[in-house]
């Protein structure tokens, strides 16, 4: 909790509601559904490519660039 946060709510410069907003935008939206296709898929669910939207394909494919990214950085850190 925020201490400037009134009791039970929060302050008018909270983070989380930055985060709440990007998450509900159009954006946070496609990102979410990409990530919940990439959980399916890690499921065994069959997606084929005719089932995707061509910005939830395009999403995945940076998200798991991103994850890729990540995965390097830490192998980088952690083998110095």
């Amino acid at each position: 909790m925020c201490p400037d946060a009134p009791e039970g709510g929060r302050c008018d410069h909270c983070p989380q509601d930055k985060l709440d907003a990007a998450q509900t935008s159009e954006a946070g939206l496609l990102i979410r559904r990409a990530l919940e296709l990439r959980a399916a898929l890690n499921l065994g669910v069959h997606i084929g490519l005719d089932d995707l939207r061509a910005d939830e394909f395009y999403t995945m494919v940076i998200l798991e660039e991103e994850r890729d990214q990540l995965e390097r950085e830490r192998m980088n850190t952690h083998g110095k």
